[in-house]
C-alpha cells in the first residue's frame, strides 16, 4: 500500500472505533481482513464500515460482533462466492437472531 493508501484506512479505522466504542486496534484487526477479501476499489473504504455500522444500529447484533465475525470468516466467504452484503447481512441476522459469540456463528 502507499501512503495515501494507509492513511485513509487509518482515518475509517479510527471513525469505526469512535462510533462502534472499540479500540482502533480491533477495528484495524478486523478491517484488515474486510478489505483484504472485499475490497476491489469499486466501493470507498468507508462503505465496507458503514454497512456493519448500519446492520449493527438495525439488528439486535453489535458493529464489534459484526465485525468480528466477517473477521473470522472473510477468506471463506470470498473464495465461495459470498458478496460482502450478503456476508455481513446473514452474520447479523444469526447472531440477532441466536445471541451466539460471533466466534460460535
Amino acid at each position: 500500500m502507499d501512503a495515501e493508501e494507509v492513511r485513509k484506512r487509518t482515518e475509517v479505522t479510527i471513525k469505526m472505533a469512535n462510533v462502534a466504542g472499540t479500540t482502533a486496534q480491533t477495528v484495524s484487526d478486523q478491517m484488515t481482513a474486510v478489505w483484504n477479501n472485499f475490497y476491489d476499489g469499486g466501493k470507498s473504504l468507508e462503505y465496507y464500515s458503514d454497512v456493519m455500522v448500519a446492520l449493527g444500529a438495525a439488528t439486535a447484533s453489535s458493529t464489534d460482533e459484526i465485525s468480528e465475525g466477517v473477521n473470522k470468516f472473510a477468506a471463506a466467504a470470498k473464495t465461495v462466492g459470498l458478496s460482502y452484503e450478503y456476508a455481513t447481512a446473514a452474520l447479523a441476522t444469526i447472531t440477532a437472531k441466536t445471541r451466539e459469540s460471533a466466534d460460535v456463528v
